[in-house]
């Protein structure tokens, strides 16, 4: 039992295991609790096919699992800060005539479900990459869902014009108006989610829309590649998230070698931000980028975070 990828804890207690022996797998560190009912090895975590398999468990019949569920299958974690740490939400769809299912730690929605929105991974059904990014760009909060479609554009599992089609072929549908205006700014080169959450409070402060993976070159070859930033005024602005970058203080001093030389050797002001600055609500973000570039008319507060 023990070595087994995956564990449904309602088998378990109906073949005998007492609640405390589940209990010990997780204190043990060996297994995670990934649903309410269902325990994970922790070395296969990141395994699609055991991901798959969990899932499987838990799935209503007639469901797909979609937004959120639907991502972390396809292998695009769209969770919000804070929430990498802990297991997915399951969250599925049934077509519109089938009654949705209450369980607790589940959610589930009714709604159109056309075949060629569902695909299967693993064994189990899901969303299509499209309609999940479409899906999470809809009902997502908004810098969630820039960064869900930016990821799958980068993995190159979705065609962003493709998604530009498809908004536009649902006028009147719910949220569909900010699933355009999320995906016109959808942005394949971005490497990481804090840099969509970035590009998109520097968009809604009216702030120019800043050029993404600038290569900062000399002597015909990369030397840097800043995040963000405006070529013509020579102004970077970058994400550092904590893990590569305030972890320890090698980390920031090296940051700080980086853009003395950029300013120094190529003439380029660098701003460093981390989530605080981006996901918090002081202004100073949007104030400092606007003196730096020359902008004025800057829009102090966000639409749809």
């Amino acid at each position: 039992m023990q070595d087994a990828p995956v564990l449904d804890m309602r088998h378990l207690r109906a073949t005998g295991s007492t609640w405390a022996a589940s209990h010990r797998l997780v204190t043990s560190g060996r297994y995670v609790q990934l649903f309410r009912s269902v325990l994970v090895r922790r070395d296969l975590l990141e395994d699609p096919a055991t991901r798959a398999r969990a899932i499987s468990t838990v799935l209503p019949r007639g469901a797909a699992v979609c937004r959120e569920t639907a991502a972390w299958l396809h292998g695009v974690d769209t969770r919000a800060p804070g929430l990498h740490l802990r297991p997915p939400r399951l969250q599925c769809i049934v077509p519109t005539a089938v009654p949705r299912v209450r369980r607790p730690g589940q959610q589930c929605w009714t709604g159109a479900l056309p075949a060629a929105d569902v695909t299967v991974l693993g064994g189990v059904p899901a969303t299509t990459a499209e309609r999940t990014a479409l899906d999470l760009a809809r009902y997502a909060p908004g810098y969630i869902g820039l960064a869900a479609i930016d990821a799958f554009a980068h993995a190159g599992l979705v065609d962003p014009a493709r998604l530009v089609r498809r908004a536009r072929e649902l006028p009147g549908a719910r949220n569909i108006a900010r699933a355009r205006r999320l995906i016109e700014l959808c942005e394949p080169q971005t490497e990481s989610a804090g840099e969509s959450w970035l590009r998109l409070r520097l968009f809604e402060a009216g702030l120019p829309r800043p050029e993404a993976q600038i290569s900062i070159r000399h002597g015909g070859r990369e030397v840097y590649r800043l995040d963000l930033g405006y070529r013509d005024a020579r102004v970077g602005v970058e994400y550092d998230g904590d893990e590569h970058h305030h972890r320890t203080v090698a980390q920031r001093r090296a940051d700080e070698r980086r853009r003395d030389d950029l300013r120094i050797r190529f003439g380029w002001t660098v701003i460093g931000v981390h989530r605080g600055d981006v996901l918090g609500s002081r202004n100073a973000l949007e104030r400092a980028v606007a003196e730096l570039i020359r902008h004025e008319g800057v829009v102090l507060g966000r639409q749809t975070w």
